[in-house]
């Protein structure tokens, strides 16, 4: 449901319906997860794995929402990368920024100027530093046009159990924005599982920044990891190299350290261009991997930016007030994203010395493709489904079940198109 009305930059919600809807075109499909995490360990030519980047979200989906999740399943995707934080009481809300502000109506529900995005203004308090019951809880969601959803701030192990609930067939890469979250976490996914009856802490995947435990000394001296190792769990691990590790400590070495491990299941390597800072890591794993290393795969992120077509029109809640929009979304192959409490700028401007020739190569789809990636976290999973497909990278009988055999792959076309129109050759 759309509404067409124009709408100012004013303290009040407009509610949009927030429920699972299933596609016309929908193709759940009958995966075992257990299939999907040994996928991500080999390289398999005729597969690219597709993370949903915060579900399958746009056109008036929010980001991390249960709706969220559940079209990403419908449409048949195999892996929902996550975003969780820590609340002052413990809880572990699905929230991709430090602030409240951008993803949610706390401003209208405090009765305080809302906040926006282009400008960094308005009231946008830190995750951190607010309870979930009776506060965050009650916070509804915004979509990408910075519309108020009927839905609220979900924890983690509500996704995990409506995932169970609604025999979803999927894998989460939980991506933490708290340190602090991590152990929180395993204990309360400990006795939730899929329909499948496979535990969520095997399927969740643990996505951590590489500089938080550098060795698997470090990891496996932690008392969740203890347990999970006692009580049986296979734990799925990936450790996440930014650029800015370079140089920190050797990332090489403590790579090769996680290579051993029979949990690590491959490893995040933000490669910001050819050559750049993390490209030995990148050659290690594409090598010659020897006989006792677990796994051989690596997955980026497709940096598209945030801005979408609807931004410019008078249907988006967010208003632009001083901020001059582009003529054109994207620059020089390069694209603008959200700056937390500033003005959004070009990830290109961003990228620094990380590489060689000061353009940040994520949001280019023929770049990531040739530099050998074997996942990829999209927030355009229909686009990347049918290029992939006429590659011939996109075999997803991988995936399925013993006895089962895959259904209609068709995407919903018209829902999950995050543009209005179609992407320009070479994007």
């Amino acid at each position: 449901m759309v509404i067409a009305s124009i709408i100012s930059f004013a303290p009040f919600v407009l509610l949009l319906a927030g429920f699972p809807v299933s596609p016309v075109n929908a193709a759940r499909q009958p995966y075992d997860v257990r299939k999907i995490i040994d996928a991500f360990r080999h390289p398999r030519e005729d597969l690219t794995i597709l993370c949903a980047h915060r579900g399958l979200r746009w056109n008036g989906t929010a980001d991390n929402s249960h709706d969220a999740y559940f079209r990403a399943s419908e449409a048949g995707l195999e892996c929902i990368e996550t975003d969780i934080r820590l609340s002052r009481d413990g809880y572990l809300p699905m929230i991709h920024d430090t602030g409240l502000g951008r993803e949610t109506d706390v401003g209208e529900h405090t009765g305080q100027a809302a906040y926006n995005p282009f400008t960094g203004q308005g009231y946008n308090p830190p995750v951190i530093e607010q309870d979930y019951k009776g506060f965050i809880e009650e916070l509804h969601l915004r979509d990408e046009g910075g519309r108020v959803r009927n839905e609220n701030v979900p924890t983690l192990p509500s996704i995990v159990q409506q995932i169970h609930d609604s025999r979803l067939n999927v894998v989460l890469q939980l991506d933490f924005k708290d340190q602090d979250a991590v152990e929180p976490a395993y204990w309360q996914l400990k006795n939730l599982s899929n329909s499948a009856g496979v535990p969520a802490n095997e399927w969740c995947i643990y996505k951590l920044q590489a500089k938080w435990y550098k060795t698997p000394e470090e990891f496996e001296e932690l008392s969740w990891v203890q347990d999970a190792f006692a009580s049986g769990v296979q734990l799925a691990y990936i450790p996440v190299y930014g650029s800015d590790d370079e140089g920190q400590w050797d990332t090489l070495a403590g790579l090769q350290g996680f290579l051993k491990t029979n949990y690590t299941i491959s490893a995040e390597i933000g490669l910001r261009s050819t050559d750049g800072p993390l490209q030995d890591l990148l050659d290690h794993i594409q090598g010659n991997v020897g006989a006792d290393e677990a796994f051989r795969t690596a997955g980026t992120f497709f940096a598209i930016g945030d801005f979408v077509d609807p931004i410019t029109s008078p249907r988006t809640f967010f208003d632009t007030a001083n901020y001059t929009l582009p003529d054109n979304i994207r620059v020089n192959n390069s694209a603008f994203s959200y700056s937390e409490d500033k003005a959004p700028q070009l990830i290109d401007s961003k990228v620094g010395n990380y590489s060689v020739d000061g353009h940040d190569y994520r949001s280019d789809f023929a770049w990531i493709v040739d530099s050998g990636y074997n996942w990829v976290i999209t927030d355009t999973a229909d686009d990347w489904q049918a290029r992939l497909a006429e590659q011939g990278k996109r075999n997803i009988n991988h995936f399925l079940a013993d006895g089962k055999e895959s259904a209609n792959p068709t995407l919903s076309s018209g829902w999950y198109r995050r543009h209005v129109r179609d992407f320009p050759l070479g994007i």
